[in-house]
């Protein structure tokens, strides 16, 4: 049955594309965000969503979407599988931006997501479960692919050395996700509206490559994302802090176009697993940094790819270009907060 949001259409009307969504939840930022700047930049242009379980939720409501439901015989339908573009990959061809070109903007087009409502949102019986510290993270550690995300006891020694610094940790997820002991759970206690309304009660974001990351960049809040088989450079945004994982020597046996039979299967490497090849000294240094803390007691260092350097005297600097310098600068004077409403600058599971 079509959940009609807008208007009706009027007898003798063009008939409307149906925008079918597939991936993940992050991938619907993204969806929205796009539909958000093509409706913004033309107003006659209005779509369908092809009604599934996980996305409308993030999309009733869209000012480009008049209804949502089931696609008659015969309807145009506009696809969102951006992965299969050829032309897909960094820099110039980031997931965001060939997302953008199949709905027609120029680009390059600004990395801005969207929902249709506030993204400061607070729920008081929800907060005050939560046993508080003076700084807080919240902590995402899991994907709907198993190669994106570290193991479980690497992410428990995580915790443990921030709740020593004297962090609070908060973990999210589904409830089917496994539980990193030490941080306070919330395990399939919230929605994504309820994860997106409360990052602003968090001075970080401690996540992977997943719909935690695109939620934090949504909200401009600062965020420590951890990459393995996926490249930051094309689905990270600027503002926030990468850790890149070493090259696998097996990577073409990993996710990858063409390879989407192996994204919801284990990695095969177990403990050897790329991710956990990260160094935890370089992940508590980043989520320091990004809490607004300093250096940590212990003196770390944190390389991704170019984007993180050590400065001469142990001060870090980063190595992006004045843009980037710019938007830390926000970012770090926006600690714990969330900007409203739902629209601004710049989440995934997708091959």
């Amino acid at each position: 049955m079509s959940a009609r949001v807008a208007a009706p259409k009027h007898a003798g009307a063009p008939e409307l594309p149906w925008v079918n969504p597939v991936g993940g939840l992050g991938d619907t930022l993204m969806l929205a965000g796009v539909l958000k700047q093509v409706v913004d930049r033309d107003p006659s242009r209005r779509f369908n969503l092809v009604t599934r379980t996980k996305y409308p939720h993030l999309l009733r409501g869209h000012p480009a979407i008049v209804e949502i439901g089931h696609p008659p015989p015969g309807a145009v339908l506009q696809h969102t599988d951006y992965w299969h573009d050829a032309a897909f990959g960094p820099p110039e061809n980031r997931a965001y931006q060939i997302l953008a070109r199949m709905f027609g903007l120029e680009t390059p087009a600004p990395d801005e997501l969207y929902v249709p409502w506030p993204t400061r949102e607070d729920d008081p019986v929800l907060f005050g479960r939560i046993p508080w510290r003076t700084r807080n993270v919240l902590l995402g550690p899991t994907s709907e692919s198993p190669r994106k995300q570290p193991t479980p006891p690497r992410w428990e020694a995580l915790v443990r050395a921030l709740r020593a610094a004297g962090l609070g940790v908060v973990q999210v997820g589904t409830a089917g996700d496994p539980y990193i002991r030490g941080a306070f759970s919330l395990l399939g206690l919230t929605t994504p509206r309820q994860v997106i309304g409360m990052i602003h009660r968090f001075a970080a974001v401690l996540t992977v490559d997943t719909f935690l990351m695109h939620a934090a960049h949504l909200c401009v809040a600062p965020a420590v994302v951890l990459w393995g088989p996926t490249d930051h450079r094309v689905y990270g945004y600027p503002e926030q802090i990468h850790l890149q994982a070493p090259p696998c020597s097996d990577a073409h046996e990993c996710i990858a176009p063409g390879a989407s039979q192996v994204y919801g299967t284990e990695c095969p490497k177990g403990e050897n697993h790329c991710l956990d090849e990260v160094p935890l000294e370089a992940v508590i240094a980043a989520v320091h940094d990004a809490v607004g803390g300093g250096r940590p007691p212990s003196s770390a260092r944190a390389h991704d790819d170019g984007r993180r350097t050590a400065a001469p005297g142990g001060r870090r600097r980063r190595a992006t270009g004045a843009r980037s310098r710019r938007t830390r600068s926000r970012r770090t004077d926006r600690v714990g907060q969330c900007n409203e409403p739902g629209h601004r600058d710049p989440p995934s599971g997708r091959p």
